[in-house]
């Protein structure tokens, strides 16, 4: 991209020479042609004549009749050089025309591939600031090229990223150009993922540097998509297993149940054997519990937000997903050393997990399980950072194939057993999570995956206060509000609660609303999907006309939230209780409401 245009304002500051392209090379071989030789004929013929007059005349030895046909000779050479001369200046003249018609078309398809080019096309100096731009530039940036010319080419980056922004100029110039990803920020301070492709050159002695930026702003919204479809494919391909999973515990939950209720209508039941069936459905229900939460890790949509997570647990979700699947090929072996949390997004990583265990399980040939191990385990790296380790006994990966494991749809497998998507899926996870995932590999004795993720900063925990403690005769028994469509979750939250709390069921957010009219509830636990009004509405509408109440709102969720309930939860600081909730959990929530409204207002 050459920094002026024919035709175009220059810019304020001094331009630069660059290199001579195609078109400066077409000119300069026109301008360097030899000037037409009929003129030096010309000359010599006029030579003769004039020397020819003169020695005649000189010495008077010519004959006139000699001289005049010497004479008539020159002249007819002279014209003869002129004639030639002539032609020779047109055909100059036309192959600089051509020249020139040449050398503005290959400008126009300059114009045409840089100025009106999809992508952004940027030219710095060494002192990095900007000599020139194309259109898509200013279109995209939101700028007007006089506002950029001249100016330092870090204004197009975001802020946040500028960290790196010698540490990547040093490297464009060290290895003559680099392709990375960052962000831009436009004029009105919104910013966009671009790739930058950057080459360096030198020209006149100066360093100059072209860039072409592409918005990725589209390919990273698929990115996501492709994640999520092939969170819900990983799921989907174990849902038999899963299904397995959940039906063991079901099959005794309903069958104690039954026991116990049958048991309880017989005159002089077995109190003992009563107890340890209902202890029984409850252990089958607290797993039931846990699978249904582990589902739930991977069936969460686009979401980025990051916090330390302990990869341990995340770990064993996985794996809980995923055992059906290994053990049908291999032995599963853990092996969870103390490691520090790292932060991340836990539905995110929960995903990578399982892709590598599925990608364990199905390098693994069938038939003989007691001959194959999958094993995980968690450990401390040598520089600090958190290593997950998935390691099989299975096929292997050739050494020509590791280099290209981890590009999309690249698969070993045979033709309907990979798509060839799910290591790039865990590549691109990790990375960027800030980590990275090396393998070792050798074919017959199968393979080791490490993930290295960096440890969270240690978080600073507050002073601790104590808790507020209710004064000790509170007036009359505290009142608790529920907002919920299911009467059985109703009646059981009232047998949890009551006593020492008297808790009222409304099924829908106006009941609740008109209830909460006449004031005097210590805590509102309310759903957060709900027909009509929801629980989110419901929260605005309190927070408008009585702020208290929106206060002292816990939500209960069944975890199944759109794009508006993730944000809205993000936004408030209500507490939230997952469905199906925990008893002692749920009582020490509204415990400390209670508490914490009485402290506040000892008549209430």
């Amino acid at each position: 991209m050459s920094p002026a245009t024919p035709g175009r304002p220059s810019p304020p500051h001094p331009e630069p020479a660059v290199p001579p392209g195609p078109s400066s090379a077409a000119g300069a071989a026109a301008e360097a042609e030899p000037r037409p030789s009929g003129a030096r004929a010309l000359l010599v013929a006029l030579a003769l004549l004039v020397a020819a007059l003169w020695l005649g005349f000189l010495f008077d030895r010519v004959a006139p009749a000699a001289l005049a046909t010497f004479a008539g000779l020159a002249t007819l050479a002279a014209s003869a050089a002129v004639l030639s001369w002539r032609r020779e200046v047109g055909r100059w003249e036309a192959r600089r025309a051509r020249a020139r018609e040449e050398r503005a078309a290959l400008q126009a398809r300059i114009d045409i591939l840089s100025r009106h080019a999809n992508d952004m096309m940027v030219l710095t100096d060494e002192q990095q600031r900007l000599v020139d731009v194309n259109d898509r530039t200013c279109e995209a940036l939101g700028y007007g090229r006089e506002e950029l010319i001249g100016q330092p080419v870090r204004m197009l980056r975001d802020p946040a990223t500028l960290a790196d922004f010698e540490a990547r100029t040093a490297e464009e110039i060290e290895k003559g150009g680099v392709i990375f990803e960052t962000r831009y920020r436009r004029k009105d301070g919104a910013t966009f993922p671009v790739e930058a492709s950057v080459r360096t050159s030198v020209v006149g002695g100066r360093r100059f540097f072209q860039a072409v930026i592409r918005d990725i702003t589209e390919r990273r919204r698929l990115e996501l998509q492709l994640q999520l479809a092939d969170r819900m494919a990983s799921v989907g391909s174990l849902a038999s297993g899963v299904a397995h999973e959940i039906n063991n515990p079901l099959a005794y939950l309903v069958a104690n149940l039954d026991f116990a209720l049958a048991e309880l209508e017989r005159p002089g039941h077995d109190q003992g054997e009563v107890k340890r069936a209902l202890a029984e459905a409850h252990h089958g229900a607290l797993r039931v519990r846990e699978i249904v939460k582990d589902l739930r890790t991977f069936s969460r949509g686009q979401d980025s937000a990051r916090e330390p997570v302990d990869v341990r647990r995340v770990l064993q979700s996985s794996l809980s997903l995923a055992q059906s699947e290994i053990r049908a090929k291999a032995r599963l072996a853990m092996e969870l050393g103390e490691v520090p949390p790292v932060l991340a997004n836990e539905h995110r990583l929960g995903q990578a997990l399982l892709n590598l265990l599925v990608n364990a399980a199905q390098a693994i040939p069938p038939g003989d399980p007691d001959r194959h191990v999958v094993q995980a385990s968690t450990a401390r790296w040598p520089d600090g950072r958190v290593a997950i380790e998935i390691t099989d006994t299975g096929a292997g990966i050739p050494a020509a194939a590791l280099p290209r494991i981890f590009d999309p749809f690249f698969t070993t497998r045979a033709t309907g057993t990979g798509t060839g998507l799910g290591l790039a899926i865990v590549h691109g996870i990790v990375t960027d999570l800030g980590g990275e995932v090396l393998v070792r590999s050798e074919p017959g004795h199968g393979s080791i995956f490490t993930v290295l993720l960096p440890a969270a900063a240690p978080r600073v925990e507050p002073l601790l206060t104590p808790p507020p403690v209710a004064p000790p005769a509170a007036p009359g028994p505290s009142r608790v509000l529920l907002i919920d469509d299911e009467p059985l979750v109703g009646r059981a939250v009232t047998r949890v609660l009551s006593p020492p709390h008297q808790v009222t069921v409304a099924p829908t957010a106006e009941d609740g609303l008109r209830l909460l009219e006449a004031g005097g509830w210590d805590a509102i636990l309310c759903d957060l999907m709900l027909p009509g009004l929801s629980g989110m509405e419901l929260h605005e509408r309190l927070a408008a006309t009585r702020p208290e109440d929106a206060r002292r709102m816990v939500f209960l969720s069944g975890g199944a939230f759109n794009d508006g309930a993730r944000e809205f939860l993000e936004r408030v600081p209500n507490q939230r209780i997952e469905k199906p909730f925990d008893p002692p959990r749920l009582r020490q929530v509204v415990a400390a409401l209670v508490a914490a409204r009485r402290l506040a207002d000892p008549r209430a």
